[in-house]
């Protein structure tokens, strides 16, 4: 009995040293999801004002524009 704790407690330990190596930092940026937005009928500008996904696709004006992330984050800003 005493073996299957140990196990177990073995298993939760790594469990949780798991789930606290892939923390997300607690303040992603401002503008970490951009989108291209239409000015012209053949141009269109990156504006990056939207800390979510959701936010930027809120944002749009017009169901052709694209979100997509900033380029200038690293990966440990990914979804």
């Amino acid at each position: 009995m005493r073996a299957w704790i140990a196990v177990i407690f073995l298993i939760a330990s790594a469990g949780i040293s798991f789930a606290q190596q892939q923390k997300r930092p607690a303040n992603p940026p401002r503008d970490l999801w951009c989108r291209d937005m239409q000015i012209a009928e053949a141009s269109s500008v990156q504006y990056c004002m939207a800390y979510t996904f959701e936010q930027c696709l809120a944002s749009r004006s017009s169901p052709n524009e694209r979100c997509y992330l900033n380029p200038i984050y690293d990966q440990r800003f990914r979804r």
